[in-house]
Parts: structure tokens; sequence; C-alpha cells
């Protein structure tokens, strides 16, 4: 991996690339490096940037690095060991699975926990000095990372009278590239998930084979699997598409040995995710990982922050338990109960997209142009502010733990400001007089 000590951050004027909640910087001609700048933007229904929340960006940095620190440390993996064997010691296909010796005699998650595990990230920025942090945080948080680059290598489009499909054919004999794939693992189905979507759309037959391959007996809602599930959708195309194992493999550019591996690496990192958000009084539902190929090697790359995962505080309100999101779906729900005529637009401008082989954004423009849908509204500044302590909490404690501070003290103080914040939420509905509609979608009859 590239060993760099400095980066002059006054040279990165223009970014590289401006995404929806992230910006890239290349270095200089011939670098192996580039920085990722977070930023406070924020993106649903994949219509990009809508809505900005103050401190979001160094929270998201600030999680990423630590989680990326972790994955490198050999200790963290000695934990996810153990966390496994005690969650999942009655579940001995999916131990199996796990414990599976590759070609040196070890497992995958034993490698890990001799090596730690490899991946992109090479440490945050100091921005005042440009000093990179390998595994600590510098003085003061901040947005900028180091990161090895990696190829980014887009399907083409091929079109076929209403039939509109991608070639994947760039990918084959490349030995260094991001793999296309968005590497979902479930521990659990929510409302927003688009697995549980799925699901409501098979037939009878259908669900009950899904059932149980799931290894369930009724509808999953709010309800653990037996084990983690792994679940894939495209990540180059316009729109995320879920994706069978088959042709996940296929799309991969990768062996069949490299995507089981894929899956390994995928649960194993969720694992350690879950450890940390149980220390905050958290529950973790469900996250999305990315991988890159070297050679034979794989690597854990892109962000990975609250944008990327679902996770809940459990408060308990009229005879419901209820699920109060602390992650971008929280937002997600605020447009699906406030603004629903919205979200229809955005839902007819996607199915007349795919009819007529268009991004949908040029149709949702055009159509909020001419009146036809509306135009896309603001948060407001009641909900926004909530949002803002949600990532305030979750920094305090990522610092916290850096800095080694009293696991218990930092648990129970963290705990009681998260439930404090979740219950200013549910009557920031109960104001709006929506408390059913939220309990209806993120509640459970107890």
């Amino acid at each position: 991996m590239t060993n760099r000590k400095q980066v002059d951050l006054s040279r990165l004027t223009t970014p590289d690339y401006q995404g929806s909640v992230q910006n890239l910087y290349h270095l200089e001609e011939g670098s192996a490096c580039m920085v990722c700048e977070t930023t406070s933007s924020g993106s649903v229904f994949d219509v990009g940037s809508i809505f900005a929340i103050a401190g979001s960006d160094l929270c998201r940095a600030a999680f990423r690095h630590f989680i990326y620190s972790r994955l490198h440390t050999p200790a963290a993996w000695q934990t996810v060991g153990q966390q496994i064997q005690r969650d999942y010691g009655n579940q001995q296909p999916f131990l199996d699975f796990i414990h599976a010796k590759r070609t040196d005699g070890q497992s995958l998650l034993d490698h890990f926990q001799t090596h730690g595990a490899a991946t992109h990230h090479l440490g945050m920025i100091d921005r005042t000095t440009g000093a990179v942090f390998q595994d600590a945080f510098p003085p003061q948080v901040s947005p900028f990372v180091l990161v090895e680059r990696f190829a980014v290598i887009k399907p083409l489009p091929v079109s076929y009278r209403s039939h509109h499909f991608w070639d994947y054919s760039p990918y084959k004999n490349q030995t260094r590239h991001v793999v296309p794939l968005e590497n979902i693992v479930r521990l659990g189905l929510t409302p927003g998930s688009s697995l549980y979507q799925k699901f409501l759309r098979l037939g009878t037959e259908a669900q009950r084979l899904r059932l149980q391959e799931w290894g369930m007996d009724g509808l999953p809602l709010w309800r653990f699997f037996p084990v983690p599930i792994a679940d894939f959708t495209s990540k180059y195309e316009p729109e995320d598409r879920a994706l069978t194992f088959q042709e996940a493999l296929h799309i991969s550019g990768c062996t069949g040995t490299q995507f089981l591996d894929i899956i390994r690496m995928a649960l194993l990192g969720t694992e350690l995710v879950k450890g940390l958000f149980q220390e905050m009084s958290l529950t973790l539902w469900d996250i999305k990982w990315e991988m890159a190929k070297k050679g034979d090697q794989l690597l854990f790359v892109d962000t990975i922050d609250t944008d990327s995962l679902r996770v809940t505080c459990t408060v308990t309100e009229q005879e419901h338990t209820l699920f109060v999101h602390f992650n971008k779906q929280a937002i997600r729900d605020y447009y699906k109960l406030m603004h629903p005529d919205w979200i229809e637009a955005i839902q007819a401008a996607k199915a007349a997209a795919a009819v007529q082989g268009v991004t949908f954004h040029e149709l949702l423009e055009a159509g909020q142009k001419t009146g036809q849908y509306p135009s896309t509204p603001v948060i407001q500044d009641a909900f926004l502010a909530i949002q803002e302590k949600k990532f305030a909490v979750l920094l305090a404690h990522l610092l916290g733990r850096s800095r080694s501070e009293d696991a218990t003290t930092l648990r129970n103080t963290c705990g009681a400001e998260v439930r404090a914040i979740a219950q200013e939420e549910v009557a920031f509905y109960r104001l709006a007089g929506l408390l059913p509609a939220l309990l209806a979608i993120n509640g459970l009859r107890r």
C-alpha cells in the first residue's frame, strides 16, 4: 500500500469528480492516491444533492476513518470472531461458510485476525498541516481522507426496441478495478428495504419459498434473520438494479472463489460495524459494502458511513415498539410522510424513463418546469436540527472511543442521548399530526 505522509490541500481547488455527497481529487499525474472530501450534502431516491445537514460531513468522514482503521486491526477481528460464535453458534452451515479454508489453509477470518483486512484507506488528512493520520484522528476532525486509487469502469448501454440493458465486457481480463456491485448485507428486514418491497411483489408460492430460504415462518418485518443475508445490486447503472447471484458473479469480473470471498468480506465487515453500534444503543439492520480487485487480492473500498446503512434506536410509543432511524432512512421517511405527491412524481418519472431509455432526472426536471410534477420540497429546519443532533452524538462517541475513554461511561452517555434524540423526532411527527403514519411504517405493535 502507498505510504504517503502529507498532502498539500491548497492544491485541491476543483474536484475531478463532484458527487452528490463527496468530492474526489486526483493528485499529481501518475499518483496511486486520491483525496476524498465528504460534504454535508445529502441525496435520496437517486435525485442528487437536495438537502444539507450541518456537521454530517465531519461525522461521516470520522465514521469512515474509524471503521477503516478497525478493518486494518487484527484485534478487532478477534472480537468479530467471538461475536459470530456468540450470535450464530447454533447455525452450523453459516459457520462452515465463514470458516471455510482457503488454499493457504486459513479461513478469511483467520487471515484478518492475523493480518487485518486490506482496504484502500490510507488515513484522515489534517486540514491545517496536511499530515495523514493513518489510525488516530488529527487534532481536529477533517472531511478529507486519503485513499488508494482504483479504476472505475462503466458498463456500456445497449438498447433493442423498448429493452435497455448493459454490456459489462469492458471488465473482462481487468486486474485492478472497483467491482461493479453494491454488496448488501441484511441482518433483518425493514419497510424501507428493497428486499422487502421485492418480497411484497412475489406470488404466494414464491413468498413461501423465500421465507423458507430465510429460515422464517412468516413475514419477517422488523425481525432478524437467523443468519445475515447477502444481496447484490448494480453499482454503475443509472439506478441500482437487483441482481441474482448468477448475474452478480457474471458482471463482477471475479472468479467464483473471489465472489464467495466478497460475500464473506461483507458478512464479516457487517459484524464489525454491528458491534460498534451496539455500544451506542443502536441496532444495525442492513449495510452496503463495495470492494475492489487488485490482482488476486480483494479490498474494502469507497465510503462507509450512515448513508450506506440502516440503524435504529428503539423507543416505546402508544403500545408500539417504534424504530427511529439514525441514518438516511429518516430523510427518506420524512419525504414520504410529509410530501407524498413528490414521491409519486419520482416514481412516475422513473417508470417513464425505463420505457424511453433516458435518465429519470431529465423527465423529472422537465415535468417540474411544466408543472406536471411538484417542485423538490425543502426540509423543515426543526427536522434538520434533529438530524444534526444525531450526527453530533455519533461523532462524540467515535472520538471518545479513539481517545480510549471509559467504555461504560461512553456507552451510558451515548445511549441516553440517542434515546432523547429519538423521542424528539417522535414529538416532531406528533406535532405534525403524522404520528399514526410514522407508526404504520416504523412501528411494531407490542
